[in-house]
């Protein structure tokens, strides 16, 4: 889910309260799922909170028609990718009542 300017139409995500614009018109919409890696990077040295994930991979995706995102991209070997590869959003729940958002490829 992110968020749409009722007066200029630009998206969010994460969501926004608040437009660039400078209106406070937004309402929730359902964002693609689908988009293409736009860049990424190898993590080696993480935070704490990511330290047993070491090394892992993130990227930014723009996704179809929407917002740019930055997030875990999973599932793909590191020399097989490419930027502007496909790729799609995948749910994590996380116990007991978290949610995260990652990248495969598509």
């Amino acid at each position: 889910m992110g968020t749409t300017c009722k007066k200029c139409g630009e998206r969010y995500f994460p969501p926004r309260l608040e437009c660039r614009c400078g209106s406070k018109e937004v309402e929730w919409v359902d964002l693609p799922r689908k988009g293409k890696l736009l860049s990424y990077t190898f993590v080696t040295f993480a935070p704490e909170s990511m330290a047993k994930h070491v090394p892992y991979i993130v990227g930014v995706a723009e996704l179809d028609g929407g917002p740019r995102i930055l997030a875990h991209l999973i599932g793909v070997a590191p020399g097989s990718l490419k930027v502007g590869m496909p790729v799609q959003v995948v749910i994590d729940k996380i116990p007991p009542d978290r949610i995260v958002y990652k990248m495969k490829p598509a």
